[in-house]
C-alpha cells in the first residue's frame, strides 16, 4: 500500500478528528485519498485508494480502457507467492482474550446506526481439502472484548470452508489483513473457482512475499495490520448495514469471529472503507467485469468492452460496447450479459465511438439511436440482485436498450468532429 501511497497524490485532513466523525469526513473529501488523523489513535486511517477506475487502473499498471484484457491476462498466469521468515508487522504483537477490549487496538468505525465494524477487512483461510487460500472481503461488527460478528455470504468460498470446519465440530482459523496494496485488494475481491486470490495478486504485482503465520495461513508481508482468529458456531445479530447500493441492509444472524492475536508494523496506517461508497462499487464491480466479458464474447465475438457503472452501483447496470456486424448482434449481447451476471437489472449496448466510461457520452447514444419500441428488451418476472430494494424478493423486471446505430444508411447518426 505504501507504495501505492507514493505514486498518487494523497491529502491530509487538515485537522485531528474524532473517529465518530470519520465516515462524514470522508463523505466530505468525495472519498479522494485522504489521511485522517483521530483522537483516539496515533496511527492514521486512508480513505479513497481506489475511488475511480483511472486509480484501479494506475494500480494494475494499465489503461482504464484496457482493465479488462488485463486482468483476462493474468487470470491465466497466475503466479506463486513466495515465502519470507519474517515480516514488518511482526515488530508489535498483541496477544487477545476475553478481557481485551479491541476498539482500544484497531479502529472501529461507526458508519450506521452507532454499530462499529471494520470495511477493509481481508480475511484469508485454508481452503477445505486442497492445498491453497482463499481471501475475500468480510465486513465485520464489533460486539464486546474479542468478538466481532462476521457477515458470511451463503454457498460463497469462505461459508464452504466454515460449514466443512463446522460439519467437523471445530472453529475456523483465519487470519484478517488490513493496508495491502489495491491489487490484492482487488485479487480478494474475485470469486473464481479454483481461485487463490493471493496468487493472481502475485500475478498482478508480479511478485509477491507472504509471511506463514502460527496458525499456517500465509499472510502478505507488507500488510499494515494483521490479526489471527477463529470464527465459531456461535451466532450473533449483525447490522444495520449501509450496503453496496447506499440502503441500509437488514439485520441477520451472523457467526461470531474471536480475535487471539494483533500485530500491526511500526508507525502503521489503518485502511479503511466507506460503505456504499465509491470504493466499494470499484471492489464489488470490476472483479465482476472479466467475467461478463467473456461470457458476452461466447456469443458475440466482437465485443470490445464492459462496465459497470458508478451510478447502477457497479452491479445493477452495464454497458456494453461492441464491433455490430449484423442487426441481431446487440439483442444478442443483452441476454448474453444478463445471463453471465445474474444480479444485472439494465443492460445498454453501444458502439466503438462510445466511451462507455463517460456516462454523458453513453446518454448522448440513448438520445440519438434508442427508439424503445424497437430497441427495448424485457424480461420480466427474472430473478436478480437482492440488494435490489425495488425487486420484490429479489424478483425483476431486466431489461436491455440497444443505442448503436443501423449499419445501413447510417450517416446521419455518426458524431461531427
Amino acid at each position: 500500500m505504501r507504495n501505492f501511497l507514493e505514486k498518487i497524490e494523497v491529502s491530509e485532513y487538515n485537522k485531528r478528528i474524532s473517529i465518530n466523525d470519520l465516515s462524514e469526513k470522508i463523505k466530505e473529501t468525495k472519498e479522494k485519498p485522504t489521511l485522517f488523523k483521530v483522537d483516539e489513535f496515533k496511527f492514521p486511517i486512508i480513505a479513497g485508494l481506489i475511488n475511480d477506475r483511472e486509480k484501479i487502473a494506475q494500480a494494475l499498471g494499465t489503461q482504464k480502457e484496457n482493465i479488462i484484457n488485463y486482468i483476462l491476462k493474468k487470470l491465466e498466469n497466475i503466479q506463486e507467492y513466495s515465502t519470507e521468515k519474517s515480516a514488518g508487522f511482526l515488530d508489535n504483537e498483541y496477544n487477545v482474550n476475553a478481557n481485551t477490549d479491541l476498539d482500544r487496538l484497531l479502529p472501529l468505525i461507526d458508519f450506521y446506526a452507532g454499530k462499529k465494524y471494520t470495511t477493509s477487512s481481508i480475511v484469508i483461510t485454508r481452503f477445505p481439502g486442497e492445498d491453497r487460500q482463499n481471501a475475500s472481503f468480510h465486513r465485520m461488527m464489533y460486539l464486546e472484548k474479542n468478538k466481532l460478528a462476521i457477515r458470511v455470504v451463503a454457498q460463497r468460498h469462505l461459508d464452504t470452508a466454515y460449514v466443512d470446519a463446522m460439519d467437523n465440530n471445530k472453529d475456523l482459523g483465519v487470519a484478517i489483513i488490513f493496508g495491502v496494496h489495491p491489487t490484492i485488494e482487488l485479487a480478494s475481491a474475485f470469486s473464481a473457482p479454483l481461485l487463490d486470490e493471493l496468487e493472481l495478486a502475485a500475478a498482478f504485482l508480479e511478485k509477491l512475499k507472504v509471511y506463514k503465520l502460527s496458525n499456517g495461513i500465509s499472510v502478505p508481508i507488507d500488510s499494515e495490520f494483521v490479526m489471527l482468529g477463529r470464527i465459531t458456531s456461535s451466532l450473533a445479530d449483525e447490522g444495520p448495514f449501509i450496503d453496496l447500493t447506499g440502503t441500509a441492509d437488514r439485520i441477520r444472524k451472523q457467526p461470531i469471529l474471536k480475535i487471539d492475536k494483533l500485530y500491526h508494523r511500526n508507525e502503521p496506517i489503518f485502511r479503511t472503507l466507506l460503505p456504499g461508497g465509491l470504493e466499494h462499487r470499484m471492489l464489488m464491480g470490476i472483479p465482476q467485469e472479466p467475467r461478463i466479458f467473456k461470457g458476452v464474447y461466447n456469443t458475440i465475438s466482437t465485443v470490445k468492452n464492459v462496465v459497470l457503472t458508478p451510478g447502477g452501483c457497479c452491479w445493477l447496470h452495464a454497458i456494453v460496447q461492441i464491433k455490430k456486424r449484423t442487426e441481431g448482434d446487440p439483442s444478442n449481447a443483452i441476454l448474453a450479459t444478463l445471463a453471465a451476471h445474474p444480479s444485472l437489472k439494465r443492460v445498454i449496448v453501444v458502439d466503438e465511438d462510445i466511451d462507455i466510461t463517460n456516462s454523458n457520452d453513453v446518454e448522448w447514444a440513448l438520445a440519438t439511436r434508442f427508439q424503445p419500441d424497437k430497441d427495448l428488451i424485457q424480461i420480466p418476472k427474472s430473478k436478480g440482485s437482492s440488494l435490489d430494494p425495488s425487486s420484490d424478493n429479489s424478483i425483476t423486471c431486466k431489461y436491455g436498450l440497444d443505442a448503436t446505430k443501423p449499419l445501413n444508411n447510417y450517416t446521419e447518426f455518426e458524431k461531427v468532429d
